[in-house]
């Protein structure tokens, strides 16, 4: 006999309506402060990333700048577990005052002269612990915030206010730490930290009650949250497809397109105007995400998808018009897509799974984009730029149109 299909209605309301979206205070205040942290964090990349290069050795560079993702990947399943178990405003909080004071210890150890690896290697160590443990928290604390018909604007403008941050806080972040070190910088990334988990205690309220996993071991939240994937086809179809779009495109906007600039001889201009027509065409794509909201949103999100594998196999083409007009396609399809798609998500997963269930999708993440990479480098510099590109894009389109033709999701309204 087959489960009960996944439901797709709000949890329960705890007190009055909410106001629209457009209209809520909280929502809004909970948004910027958002954003400003992922200001920081693009800014704090560029400065890690600048001192890593000019102070130590390359392999060292490249552990510190990799030492994040290892304890995130380790930990991320029992974020999810808690994200499950616990108030996840309370989550969050402790994860962004913690980040904060790691912070703030980095930039008294390095300016009472205690610098170099050993402390950039301890902020890594220390961020990557504190993501894995409250990264899920952030899906289900949007679950208490906002009603269902509004996950789709809000998680679009979500992506707009990361795009926007991406533009801003990385300039920003190699203009400070030129002009006033690596301290300057922690000390900007720990106050925006603190800004967040302001907001979390004195602006946001939890406006619906999601059930919580009452399992008393740990080991029963975790098997109960595995079994729940096994037993429901829709969540299962979503883990995997949005787990997989990631190995697809990461590797051709990260490698793919300095590898088609480099070998074209274009010049290093041409990466900035190729990253800035996905950003553009991103934010595009999610304003129209925002504003369109197809009825069978997942089908029609993976049939958009189609068409940005296309894309992905037009970046490897020679031409200078078809890496804009690729890149421009591909931004515009992931933003309309990732709207549709990350709100459906939410949505459609039991409020009291989300949790675990978004945690094995980060962990996906985290495990196949690392691999897809050097998959693609190899691919490309065996076969050349175009052949990866064109192999990555179209079997991604191969299984976007799998999961587009799929009944859970072909008949999924939401």
């Amino acid at each position: 006999m087959s489960a009960p299909p996944v439901g797709a209605t709000d949890p329960e309301l705890i007190g009055p309506p909410p106001p629209r979206v457009t209209r809520d205070p909280m929502a809004l205040t909970w948004l910027a402060a958002v954003g400003l942290s992922w200001f920081g964090d693009y800014a704090w990349n560029v400065a890690l990333a600048w001192t890593a290069a000019h102070t130590l050795r390359p392999v060292v560079a490249g552990v510190v700048l990799g030492a994040e993702m290892l304890p995130q990947a380790v930990l991320i399943l029992v974020g999810g577990v808690l994200a499950d178990r616990y108030d996840p405003r309370r989550l969050l909080v402790a994860g962004q005052l913690g980040q904060a004071i790691v912070l703030v210890l980095g930039a008294l150890a390095w300016t009472s002269g205690i610098r170099g690896a050993p402390v950039l290697l301890a902020i890594a160590l220390c961020f990557g612990v504190a993501a894995g443990l409250t990264i899920p928290a952030g899906a289900t604390l949007i679950r208490q915030l906002i009603a269902g018909d509004d996950l789709g604007t809000v998680q679009g403008w979500s992506q707009i206010s990361n795009r926007a941050s991406r533009l801003v806080g990385a300039p920003a972040g190699g203009i400070l730490v030129a002009w006033g070190g690596i301290v300057l910088v922690m000390l900007l990334d720990a106050a925006t930290f603190v800004a967040i988990a302001m907001v979390l205690l004195v602006v946001v309220r939890p406006r619906f009650r999601l059930p919580r996993a009452l399992h008393e071991r740990w080991r029963d939240s975790f098997a109960d949250g595995m079994s729940y994937l096994r037993h429901h086809d829709t969540a299962m179809l979503f883990v995997v497809g949005l787990t997989a779009l990631n190995v697809f495109v990461s590797p051709v906007t990260g490698l793919g397109v300095a590898l088609r600039v480099s070998g074209s001889g274009w010049g290093a201009h041409w990466l900035g105007i190729a990253d800035a027509c996905l950003a553009a065409g991103a934010i595009a794509g999610s304003v129209v995400g925002i504003r369109w909201r197809p009825t069978y949103a997942a089908a029609t999100a993976f049939r958009m998808l189609v068409l940005q594998g296309v894309a992905i196999a037009g970046v490897g083409l020679a031409t200078r018009p078809s890496l804009v007009v690729a890149m421009a396609v591909l931004g515009f399809t992931a933003g309309s897509a990732s709207v549709w798609l990350s709100a459906t998500f939410i949505r459609v997963i039991d409020p009291s799974h989300l949790g675990r269930v978004s945690s094995v999708t980060s962990l996906g993440d985290m495990i196949l984009m690392p691999l897809s990479v050097p998959l693609f480098g190899a691919v490309a510099g065996h076969t050349g730029v175009l052949t990866a590109t064109a192999g990555f894009g179209l079997s991604m389109s191969a299984l976007c149109l799998w999961f587009a033709t799929r009944r859970a999701l072909r008949t999924l309204r939401v």
